[in-house]
């Protein structure tokens, strides 16, 4: 059974998602979720704050994939493709209408953007020190390419940043496979 922290931030997840942050509140949420406002505004003072605290809790999970990615000394290029696909599935995927979802993203931009350039910073950190530990062991090299293990993970954490925000129908694992493909073969040491 779900804490009360929890029911709150997965039913706020839910309103935000189906109206939006400028329509939906606190008064909607404690409604759907059976949880008084008083409550509610207890943990979270305002609207801005409950919005920032499900960002942070998506940030969550994420961050135990990252921290398992940046363990592993496995198969680097298959893992950064997955770890890439698995970060594109952003928070608003699931958002069906795009006026909504366009809203959110506005709105974590205006609310949450510290959270979201320490998330960028944690992801770009862990593939630069997978790109290190790769270049230890003479599995890949940046001497064709002309990067520093630094460039290259920035590259790869922005170039498929686009498929979180973007509207289009293509086939963005097929994307992600092309372009790991490239860097792959530009990084080989054969």
């Amino acid at each position: 059974m779900p804490s009360t922290t929890e029911k709150i931030l997965n039913t706020a997840m839910e309103c935000f998602f189906q109206h939006g942050y400028d329509t939906a509140n606190i008064s909607m949420v404690s409604r759907y979720a059976g949880i008084s406002r008083v409550t509610i505004h207890k943990q979270f003072q305002s609207k801005e704050l409950l919005f920032r605290a499900v960002v942070e809790q998506h940030f969550q999970q994420h961050n135990v994939l990252v921290e398992e990615y940046k363990k592993s000394e496995t198969n680097f290029w298959q893992e950064t493709k997955e770890l890439t696909i698995q970060l594109c599935e952003g928070l608003f995927n699931d958002v069906s209408s795009s006026l909504v979802r366009s809203n959110l993203l506005h709105a974590g931009q205006a609310f949450c953007k510290d959270l979201i350039q320490e998330e960028e910073i944690s992801i770009k950190n862990s593939i630069r020190l997978r790109i290190e530990k790769e270049i230890l062991a003479n599995r890949l090299s940046l001497s064709k390419v002309g990067l520093t293990s630094d460039e290259l993970a920035n590259t790869l954490h922005y170039a498929p940043f686009g498929i979180t925000i973007a509207a289009s129908n293509q086939n963005n694992i097929a994307f992600v496979d092309n372009l790991m493909a490239v860097f792959k073969t530009a990084t080989s040491t054969d």
